[in-house]
This record gives C-alpha cells, structure tokens and sequence, in this order.
C-alpha cells in the first residue's frame, strides 16, 4: 500500500473515542477493557494472562501473597477511558479491595523503565512483560489474585464496516495479532473471529 499513511493516536480519559470512531477521525482502536462498547465492531486480536513485573532483585520476585499485593506500591497507566477501569481495578473493586496506585504512567512502554531499581509492581499482560523482562533487569511474578485474562480487541464503528480499505487494514491488525498469539502458549490467546460482533 504505497500510497497508505499510519497515524497513531494516544488514547486518554478525556479523548472521545467512539466520536473519532463515528467522524472517521480514526478508523480503528485497539483496547482491552473490561467492558467494551456494545455499539461498536469488535474483533479480538489476543488474550494473555495478568502478571506482575518489578525490578529483578525486588524480595517478592519469587511470588507475591495477596497482602502483599495490595501493600505494594504500584505503577499504574493512566485511565484511557473515563467509563471504564482496567482489568485490575475492575477485579480488585469486585473483591472490595483496592491497591495504591502510587505512579500513573501516560504510555505502557514507560513503565518497564520507571520500575528499575523501585520496589514498585506493574500489573500487565505476560507476553509484554516477558519482552522487557529480557531487556531491563526486571522480573515476572505470578499475580497473587485470579486476575481475569486481559482481552485485547480492535473497535470500529458501522461507518467503515464494510469499507474495502477498513477491511484491509482490520485484517493487517489481525494478522499481526495472530503472529503475535503464535509466541503464546495455547490457552493464552484466541483466535480473532472468536467474538460475535466481528461478523
């Protein structure tokens, strides 16, 4: 596609994404919340299993108890959605506890980085955190709650739905996903017609 031109765009709290989807200022989003919008397209792309990253010499490495967790103190990423809360906090606030999100981060990639030499804990999916976990003098520990599977999935509105172009990139998307699940243990991902909106 010589002619294409890819523009991300950072999601925040206060960023009308379903809008930017129905105006055709962006074309997809990709997201793992909890409960994503019942109006829009869904595809998944991947599952993975929660885990916890910290700094490699961190005495709680080895596994974490639930006490443990919730006196840590955590780095967290910033909310890109006002409505909804990560996989996390949805889960922790089921359970009527909460965690002490001591530093919000703006973009996932920047966490890794901050937690070197801290004794903060990142909750994040296993595949990401094996990545920099090979990078950074980091650690994965098992979370110590029954975290439901972070579910990343691409959105889009009933605009672009059938357009050859938006079908042509969704599937770009798709694909890189699945090369991505190909790294995964079987249960740790799905394929992406698993959902039924992405019919």
């Amino acid at each position: 596609a010589p002619r294409a031109r890819l523009v991300v765009q950072p999601l925040g709290a206060v960023f009308d994404y379903e809008s930017a989807l129905a105006t055709g200022e962006l074309d997809v989003v990709i997201g793992n919340w909890p409960q994503p919008p019942q109006q829009l397209h869904l595809s998944v792309l991947l599952e993975d299993e929660v885990v916890c990253l910290m700094n490699r010499n961190d005495p709680r490495a080895g596994g974490m108890t639930r006490e443990q967790y919730l006196a840590a103190r955590h780095l967290v990423p910033l909310p890109y959605s006002q409505s909804q809360r990560g996989v996390a906090d949805t889960y922790l606030a089921s359970q009527r506890v909460a965690r002490d999100a001591r530093v919000v981060v703006p973009y996932f990639e920047l966490a890794p980085h901050l937690l070197i030499n801290t004794d903060l804990v990142f909750t994040t999916g296993r595949h990401f955190a094996e990545h920099f976990a090979r990078a950074l003098p980091l650690a994965i520990s098992n979370a110590p709650f029954d975290f439901p599977r972070m579910r990343f999935y691409q959105l889009w509105h009933e605009r672009s739905h059938h357009a050859p172009a938006h079908r042509w990139f969704r599937k770009l998307l798709s694909d890189a996903a699945g090369r991505v699940a190909q790294t995964l243990p079987a249960q740790d991902h799905c394929a992406p017609e698993d959902d039924a909106r992405s019919q």
